[in-house]
């Protein structure tokens, strides 16, 4: 039986054996200007290139959850960059992302100085931003990607809002104000008041406060946003109406749904993928992935599926069958790291 050591290793290093410190920040150019990253240098003798991409997080890139698993990485020896992407550390969801990821997994690559030994990347995302980063290696070269790693991604957007927007079961509502955030203008208007009540909910959650602000803002709002922000909040048919029907309102809508619609596009993806999800994911449905691995087996033989029931959204958790069920989640993590040593020239021999 194959023992899957580096996928094991990498269950290790972000559950027992943490290290939530950041990596060095320097600035990678782009053509809209300079954006901060994080380099985390290899322990020993550079085996690759990971390019991880933050979720949807208060902290953005410089989340410690992303630490620990780019600390992982590197103790594994691999040289881990994580770039800041404004769309996204902005909470903005938005086509542009796409493109912002393409453009610094490109520049990344090509930079002697952060890819000195000249590695094709591989990447690994959580999260909606897996979804935003597939959809960018879609649109790629082959061969430009090593090895893709997506943790709990979408596949038909659509779908995936209309289920965040009406799963009751999810006790977590910082995915609904994140949706709350992006869609509510285009069926509302401008309400800078309603706007400052679902972005401070947003801090709370995200911010993990201890004192949540949200309280005093409520006592201070006015009646008709109170009521407002308390209906759009509890009442789950009159939230998924509301943004439903702002998601369809939004300028060149046509144009966003085919851009942001991984199922149109999931097969241009030719490198190894390992999609990962938790079965119980409250945000995102195990479903999203189901569909997302057949529609990229159809041109793509190099694809692993798994899903476990030590994960939630992304999160490691406890389970009765946690032996098997880490057999099975290191297998997933091993065929990414399996596949993610590439040169992007060979190197001569001397």
């Amino acid at each position: 039986m194959k023992l899957f050591l580096d996928g094991f290793r990498f269950i290790l290093n972000t559950s027992l054996w943490k290290n939530p410190s950041l990596g060095v920040e320097t600035e990678l150019p782009l053509s809209t200007g300079n954006t901060p990253i994080l380099l985390y240098t290899p322990v020993g003798k550079e085996k690759g290139l990971i390019l991880s991409f933050s979720g949807f997080s208060m902290s953005g890139y410089k989340d410690k959850r992303m630490a620990i698993v780019n600390n992982a990485f590197r103790k594994m020896g691999y040289r881990v960059i994580t770039p800041k992407i404004h769309t996204i550390d902005s909470l903005l969801i938005h086509p542009l992302g796409i493109e912002e990821v393409k453009e610094a997994i490109e520049r990344i690559m090509a930079d002697p100085i952060l890819n000195p030994n000249k590695f094709c990347p591989a990447v690994f995302a959580p999260s909606f931003t897996a979804g935003i980063a597939a959809l960018a290696i879609a649109e790629m070269p082959e061969n430009t990607v090593s090895s893709l790693c997506l943790l709990g991604s979408f596949s038909d957007f659509e779908t995936t809002i209309q289920f965040a927007l009406s799963n009751e079961n999810n006790e977590d509502d910082y995915g609904m104000h994140i949706l709350m955030k992006n869609f509510l203008k285009y069926e509302l208007g401008d309400n800078p008041e309603l706007e400052a009540l679902v972005q401070t909910a947003l801090e709370d959650n995200g911010l993990r406060r201890q004192i949540p602000l949200l309280p005093a803002l409520l006592d201070k709002a006015s009646p008709k946003n109170l009521e407002l922000y308390t209906k759009l909040k509890n009442n789950t048919e009159f939230r998924s109406e509301a943004i439903l029907n702002a998601w369809t309102k939004i300028p060149d809508f046509t144009s966003w749904k085919n851009q942001l619609d991984l199922s149109i596009h999931a097969h241009k993806i030719t490198c190894p993928v390992s999609i990962i999800h938790g079965k119980e994911d409250n945000v995102i449905p195990a479903s999203q992935s189901v569909l997302l691995h057949s529609l990229i087996s159809e041109n793509n033989k190099n694809v692993h599926l798994e899903l476990s029931s030590l994960l939630d959204h992304g999160d490691l958790k406890l389970s009765f069958n946690i032996f098997r069920e880490a057999v099975n989640l290191a297998k997933a993590f091993d065929y990414f790291l399996v596949n993610a040593p590439k040169l992007q020239i060979p190197i001569a021999k001397k």
